[in-house]
């Protein structure tokens, strides 16, 4: 009997154990959560810009994550820093995503061609795309026509065209075949690429689905990993399955150096820089002795060229705001009857026009020239310089009325006769004075210097020329 049971003991053991091991109550083990870094690329593209954008895709070749979402809202930027971008996105070990994100934003000019590089691309709705056209600073490239166009006649003269006109077209054909490679690259529309270069065209994120521009639409991050979780894809060539679920992001965010150049780097405050550099020196000049106007205008005229050499400056506006300020000193020191000061005024505003003549490179300045600040500062300068200064000069070219040098040349009276050494009255004091000849009382004399408390005088009547 006790045999018996214990070989039903056995037997129920092992039963037991063949139970819990089948699939149905085996512990699965989670799955790997993939890590997705979400970069800003906001505002205009400058060279901070692409240096800060260009350490975190160094950073992924050490430590990858599973992909990188390049969250897109820009007006554009200079080309140097956009193709920099561009190397690092397509040097990338990791797929990239570029997301035109959120609603309202944009990825205008220099954001077109990051967009056509990335080899996903995606939009969220309110937002859209185009206006590649380049436009060099100090100048604008007119809307070529494409050379596509099939109503040109065959039979239609070629005009002979200036040398802008080939410059022109030159930038704008590179800009197009740039785009069109992109394209190409990622399987996106390049038909309309190069209709965003030669005419500005623009696309919605629906339009711009339906015509092939981006692969997807999504709301807000978490739709847009969803949608990309088991999307293949071709990356370097092969085809590449993208897992994204379950997905931790890590939203990376500028740090302050990256924001303080970023800060320096726009051309209004360059501007500002430039010009507070101007004043602070120009007041310590004309009120020497405050130190702190000195030194402010100093540091400002360093992160002012600092500035310019992040930006391509124009140089004829450059030269035309220091021409103006030149001629408004000029007006103070030598006065011609407002002339110069007329002149000098015109010159600044149009040196400050000139100045704002395309802020990033590639596109006009979003929303126009600040007109507003240009009128504010060419009054505020012109009132700086044509008054504050003319007064400061004024007051150091006067005689000095006080003090050992406020006694030269003013006149007393002799209170004893006197050769050597004598006493005279002046501005109702009592002085001991000396002359080189005899001195009369009550005769009027005149002083030539002081040495201590003893004043050099000379009569008046027989001084020596």
């Amino acid at each position: 009997m006790g045999r018996i049971r214990f070989l039903f003991n056995i037997l129920l053991l092992t039963s037991g154990l063949l139970f819990l091991s089948s699939p149905a109550f085996a512990v699965r083990s989670p799955s790997p959560t993939q890590l997705v870094w979400v970069l800003p690329l906001e505002g205009a593209v400058t060279p901070p810009m692409a240096s800060f954008l260009h350490r975190w895709f160094r950073l992924a070749e050490e430590r990858p994550p599973s992909l990188i979402v390049l969250r897109i809202d820009t007006p554009g930027g200079l080309s140097g820093p956009m193709r920099a971008i561009i190397k690092d996105i397509l040097a990338s070990p990791v797929p990239v995503a570029g997301y035109v994100a959120p609603g309202g934003a944009r990825a205008a000019s220099a954001g077109t061609y990051i967009l056509y590089a990335c080899p996903i691309a995606a939009m969220a709705e309110g937002t859209n795309v185009g206006s590649a056209t380049p436009i060099p600073v100090g100048g604008s490239l007119p809307l070529l026509p494409s050379t596509s166009n099939p109503s040109r006649g065959k039979d239609e003269k070629a005009q002979p065209s200036s040398s802008t006109d080939t410059e022109e077209r030159k930038v704008v054909n590179d800009a197009v075949a740039y785009i069109r490679s992109l394209a190409e690259l990622n399987g996106r529309n390049a038909d309309w690429g190069a209709r965003a270069v030669e005419s500005a065209a623009n696309l919605s994120a629906h339009e711009a689905l339906k015509e092939g521009v981006i692969d997807l639409i999504a709301p807000d991050l978490p739709s847009l990993l969803k949608s990309l979780d088991g999307r293949s894809f071709m990356f370097h060539g092969r085809k590449t399955l993208l897992r994204t679920d379950p997905a931790t992001l890590r939203m990376i965010h500028p740090e302050w150096k990256d924001q303080l150049l970023e800060i320096l780097s726009r051309p209004e405050m360059a501007y500002l820089l430039f010009l507070l550099g101007i004043v602070g020196l120009a007041f310590e000049f004309s009120h020497p002795g405050f130190v702190l106007p000195g030194i402010t205008g100093l540091l400002s005229l360093v992160l002012a060229f600092y500035a310019f050499t992040l930006l391509p400056v124009s140089l004829t506006g450059l030269i035309l705001l220091v021409l103006g300020i030149s001629l408004m000193i000029a007006e103070v020191v030598i006065g011609a009857f407002g002339g110069l000061a007329v002149a000098g005024i015109l010159s600044f505003f149009l040196g400050s026009l000139f100045f704002f003549r395309g802020p990033a490179g590639t596109e006009a300045p979003p929303g126009g020239h600040p007109m507003a600040l240009i009128f504010a500062f060419t009054l505020l300068i012109s009132a700086f310089f044509l008054g504050v200064v003319r007064l400061g000069l004024k007051a150091r070219l006067r005689p000095v009325l006080t003090g050992y040098e406020g006694l030269r040349g003013e006149t007393g009276i002799a209170l004893d006769s006197f050769q050597k050494k004598g006493r005279i009255r002046l501005h109702s004091e009592i002085w001991w004075a000396t002359s080189p000849v005899p001195v009369g009382e009550g005769e009027p004399v005149t002083v030539e210097g002081i040495a201590g408390l003893v004043l050099r005088v000379r009569p008046v009547q027989k001084e020596v020329p």
